[in-house]
């Protein structure tokens, strides 16, 4: 029974992949043989290296996805700021134009005004259309 049970502990440490715990539990026995014992080391450092070099691996495509994600917030706040700047100067073009109108319009009245005034024009004759030679 007690052969039994330490056959088991050396499975379940090869199950493990210890093979010094392995070797610790049944002690120099001929059931784990030193290749055995190095092969599955270099088993398990390979399996070690494959996880590191897979975590590096999504530690880099974590990093790079940060970047593009960064690159696209400047890109669009590139974009917005152009935008509100377009925005802008059309504003100030429109408010130019309309002070333009504005003073395109003043001066019409003004010279209808001085027309008026000096006689040139009558709203109280009705003959020629209002307009006296």
């Amino acid at each position: 029974m007690n052969a039994m049970l330490k056959k088991m502990m050396v499975v379940v440490a090869l199950v493990a992949s210890s093979p010094v715990m392995a070797q610790n539990v049944h002690g120099a026995s001929s059931l784990v043989s030193r290749q055995d014992q190095s092969r599955m080391e270099r088993e398990r450092q390979e399996r070690e290296r494959q996880v590191r070099l897979e975590r590096q691996r999504q530690e880099r495509e974590r990093q790079a996805r940060m970047e593009r994600e960064r690159q696209e917030r400047e890109r669009q706040a590139r974009l917005e700021r152009e935008r509100q700047e377009r925005e802008r100067v059309a504003r100030l073009e429109r408010e130019r134009q309309e002070r333009e109108r504005q003073a395109r319009m003043e001066r019409e009245r003004q010279q209808r005004e001085r027309l008026a005034n000096r006689g040139g024009w009558s709203s109280a004759k009705s003959n020629n259309g209002g307009w006296l030679n």
